[in-house]
């Protein structure tokens, strides 16, 4: 069966575009008014609490990623008793993996206090707040959380975005409502945590709706056990890597710089987690599609898609990282929280350089992880890793700076990890060289950093100041020097081209 792709990935990115505004603006605003009625500690320790949780969540051990790709080839081939037979499979690997997270999370409880540089705020027990932290996480596996992989096989990822759209709208609300009237940080938390329920409960009543043949029965074959396993044990590796590539981080400075600097770093990097996640509904929107495209299409098809991705891609995330290099210090400053809340210029700038080495690979990360290549690269976030811990401890140690968590992952990022997910990708799935792409991503990155410095040194001759009115030049500035290098160096090649009929053709069929 051929899913409808662009019909599919068009209402998956709209109601992801929906969704992530509510994930940006309302932490936004909780964010702002945490800080405001407590003090920078409180925000500094939840960054804290979610960066350990982060990492129990690798007791996944990449299960989601290996059952949903099982799934894809099931639904394409509308073999429903298997589908039932994965689910099967995956509800009693959630329902293990939430019981290994509640056990994780008791075991390293007595560690917290070596966790947290300085002292802690007066009327906060970190026992047991971590254990509401530790509540919500477990719950997350523990009711109904594999029905979500049903919505991923069939690419209906919009119906669960819906469902997380309701539940953070009012958990956002209930939230600021008990920060005003109580001004209790156990009271904030103990919400972030019940709203775990009413949310799965919603998903499992959704799958039940759309897709009532798609129940928990039957067993796996062996074969297919013995493959989810091979790629399991793969995956597992990746998500070591990426967690202590990313969120490792806030572990690091909390430990050895205090929560304070912990919550400045924590307010910039919320920004970043922002513009992440709302460039990256490109790509979680087109995942599935690109999964059933490779098994649908030629060979060739699916390399000129992929030129094409990765140009519309890499501009795209260029032009984010502009944006933030311009916009986070008026924005910070003259809007959020006031010019004590700022970080060094050069810190800032090494934080948008950390957010495009991050982000700029994402697309043939994405084609990686629809072909399922996990076990083609399974040594490198083991490599990263090593390098990555040493490398952080010994510079925040030696600079006494977050810029000691940063430049490791950069170079890590930029030197490691793209390389050797560019060859993977070539030599596996589109079995040919990798220099037409690496000199293509090459130019297109120095397009963007060529993109990005006339735009800051613009905005910062005209409006150097961090006040609202820089801001809206800058916003003004942005918007006209980046989009207008990129179309002057590529507006002739087949990539632009080819993307703009794309969206010509996609737009002309949405609204006809």
């Amino acid at each position: 069966m051929k899913l409808a792709r662009t019909k599919n990935t068009v209402r998956n990115m709209a109601w992801g575009m929906i969704y992530r505004l509510v994930t940006l603006l309302g932490p936004f605003a909780v964010k702002t008014i945490l800080i405001r009625k407590l003090g920078l500690e409180y925000s500094g320790l939840s960054s804290l609490f979610t960066s350990i949780l982060t990492v129990l969540n690798l007791a996944n051990l990449g299960f989601s990623s290996s059952l949903v790709y099982t799934m894809y080839q099931a639904a394409v081939d509308d073999d429903k008793e298997k589908l039932c037979a994965l689910l099967n499979f995956y509800r009693r690997v959630y329902r293990i993996v939430g019981l290994v997270i509640l056990g994780l999370g008791l075991v390293i409880m007595p560690f917290l206090p070596h966790l947290v540089q300085g002292d802690v705020p007066a009327d906060v027990n970190l026992y047991i707040l971590f254990l509401i932290y530790l509540a919500e996480a477990a719950l997350g596996y523990l009711m109904f959380a594999y029905v979500i992989a049903i919505f991923d096989a069939y690419q209906r990822s919009d119906v669960t975005m819906k469902v997380m759209t309701i539940r953070f709208v009012v958990q956002y609300g209930l939230q600021i409502v008990s920060l005003f009237l109580f001004s209790n940080y156990y009271a904030y938390i103990a919400i972030f945590a019940l709203m775990v329920i009413p949310n799965n409960i919603m998903n499992y009543l959704a799958a039940r709706k759309l897709y009532p043949d798609i129940t928990c029965r039957g067993e796996l074959d062996d074969a297919t056990k013995k493959s989810i396993y091979h790629r399991v044990f793969t995956l597992f590796g990746h998500k070591v890597g990426n967690t202590v590539l990313v969120s490792i981080d806030s572990v690091i400075i909390s430990a050895l710089l205090g929560l304070r600097i912990l919550s400045l770093y924590s307010n910039y990097y919320y920004i970043l987690t922002a513009v992440n996640a709302l460039v990256e509904i490109v790509t979680n929107a087109s995942i599935a599609g690109i999964g059933n495209k490779l098994i649908t299409d030629t060979q060739e098809e699916n390399y000129s898609f992929f030129k094409v991705m990765t140009y519309g891609w890499i501009a795209l995330v260029g032009g984010a990282a502009c944006c933030m290099l311009c916009f986070y210090q008026p924005f910070v400053a003259g809007i959020w929280l006031g010019e004590e809340y700022l970080l060094d210029n050069r810190l800032m700038a090494l934080i948008v350089l950390y957010f495009y080495a991050w982000m700029f690979r994402i697309m043939q990360l994405t084609y990686r992880d629809a072909a399922g290549l996990w076990d083609k690269d399974w040594l490198k976030p083991y490599v990263a890793l090593v390098l990555n811990l040493t490398g952080s401890i010994w510079m925040v140690k030696v600079t006494g700076s977050v810029a000691g968590v940063l430049v490791p992952t950069i170079l890590i990022m930029l030197f490691v990890y793209f390389p050797w997910e560019a060859w993977v990708l070539f030599r596996h799935l589109f079995r040919r060289s990798w220099k037409e792409y690496l000199v293509k991503t090459t130019f297109y990155t120095a397009l963007a950093l060529l993109g990005a410095l006339i735009s800051y040194g613009i905005s910062m001759a005209l409006v150097p100041q961090n006040t609202v009115f820089s801001l809206i030049v800058r916003v003004v500035t942005v918007a006209v020097v980046y989009p207008g290098i990129w179309w002057v160096f590529t507006h002739r090649s087949q990539e632009y081209t080819s993307l703009l009929n794309i969206f010509k053709n996609t737009f002309a069929k949405r609204f006809s």
